[in-house]
């Protein structure tokens, strides 16, 4: 883990900017996720993650209230490329872009509790863009391209709905609390995803109290809240358990399997693991983040487990 948090303290470098702490109302981030950041150079199962989101505070009857609008695009590809294309290795993955807009409502307690409420509408096949992009980067910088874009899942527009709840067991138990603890549940169901899934936060540092924290997104407020530090540095480890339903990026369009013979399609794992860790860092109006994360095999055809790097920047205003 060493290279990937030295880039950490260089984003720490970059961002803490010493003024004055005050409050902002708005927030612009953005995410990436990509295997390529490991350094094994792996380009495989869920290759590449692109997110960009807008949120926006209020408070109603005492509650802090996110909206977020959020667009977003995840690319799929099968397991070792250059293996399959040359018969060494199974189709053991089906290719497939996925692009979305979602909306979410978060709602915070001060007694340490969230409640969201999401809607996304998604595009599979050539309308997601994946092929495109990824086709279009890798002819761009000269490497070898993935060959199966031929067999993605299909063309198809989807909708979803999600709901989650997490609760901190002690962060506003003391004044200045180094530690603490998030359940979490959640729920995703529709045409494109019927998920659920359990798991807990586990932080360490110089964390806020949840309705203010970036471990949740909060640092935004619509008014000068009192917060216990004037910047948040902690460490966090998130394991968690899914149960997939159905998952449209492993078995396609749910009410039409797919007539063209070369599409590949699968089954997905019912029960997955995945754990997350990682650092956080936010001053005035930044905040970075970098994770690693490690999940077990999302389709029965998958031959091994994946893992990524994922790195976060907001800015605040």
């Amino acid at each position: 883990m060493k290279p990937y948090f030295t880039l950490l303290y260089l984003f720490i470098t970059l961002f803490a900017i010493a003024q004055k702490q005050k409050s902002y109302s708005s927030e612009f981030s953005f995410i990436n996720e990509n295997d390529v950041y490991l350094l094994q150079h792996r380009d495989s199962y869920y290759t590449n993650g692109f997110f960009l989101q807008y949120s926006k505070a209020s408070i109603k009857k005492n509650h802090k209230i996110i909206n977020r609008y959020s667009l977003g695009q995840n690319i799929y590809t099968v397991g070792d490329r250059k293996a399959t294309y040359n018969g060494f290795a199974p189709f053991d993955r089906p290719y497939c872009g996925y692009l979305f807009a979602r909306f979410t409502k978060d709602k915070f307690a001060h007694s340490g509790s969230l409640l969201s409420l999401s809607a996304e509408v998604g595009v599979t096949g050539d309308l997601s863009l994946a092929r495109q992009l990824q086709i279009g980067y890798h002819n761009l910088i000269n490497v070898f391209s993935q060959p199966f874009w031929d067999k993605q899942i299909p063309n198809q527009i989807g909708i979803n709905a999600g709901i989650k709840y997490a609760a901190s067991i002690y962060s506003t138990q003391k004044e200045e609390n180094k530690f603490d603890i998030v359940p979490i549940i959640s729920a995703n169901a529709g045409t494109l995803f019927i998920n659920a899934q359990a798991g807990a936060y586990f932080c360490f540092g110089r964390i806020e109290n949840m309705h203010n924290s970036i471990l949740f997104n909060a640092a935004i407020d619509k008014n000068n809240s009192t917060k216990k530090y004037n910047h948040e540095l902690f460490f966090y480890f998130y394991p968690q358990i899914i149960y997939q339903a159905y998952n449209t990026t492993v078995q396609g369009n749910m009410f039409k399997k797919p007539t063209n013979p070369i599409v590949f399609v699968t089954d997905v794992m019912p029960l997955m693991y995945q754990q997350t860790m990682g650092i956080a860092f936010a001053k005035n109006r930044w905040t970075s983040k970098i994770e690693l994360v490690y999940q077990t095999k999302e389709a029965i055809t998958q031959i091994q487990n994946h893992q990524y790097i994922g790195w976060h920047v907001a800015y605040r205003f």
